[in-house]
């Protein structure tokens, strides 16, 4: 019982990871083109970091999901 509920808890934050890094890396993808340098670093620090966050929630996912139902 108590495997199954960390299970699902543990999905729920690789979903929200996923979901917050999607949102972190479309949020600053405008910034992206901009002219001067301040902008550019400004944005491509946050897009980094919702890129480890997509990352990170998708290797936590694939894992959780592929375990056996006995391990």
């Amino acid at each position: 019982m108590e495997k199954l509920e960390f299970k699902s808890i543990v999905t729920v934050i690789a979903i929200l990871a996923i979901v917050a890094g999607f949102a972190g890396m479309l949020y600053c993808l405008p910034f992206l083109y901009a002219t001067r340098i301040e902008t550019l670093i400004g944005a491509g620090f946050p897009f980094l970091s919702g890129a480890v966050l997509l990352t990170g929630g998708l290797v936590s996912l694939s894992i959780i999901l592929t375990k056996k139902q006995g391990q």
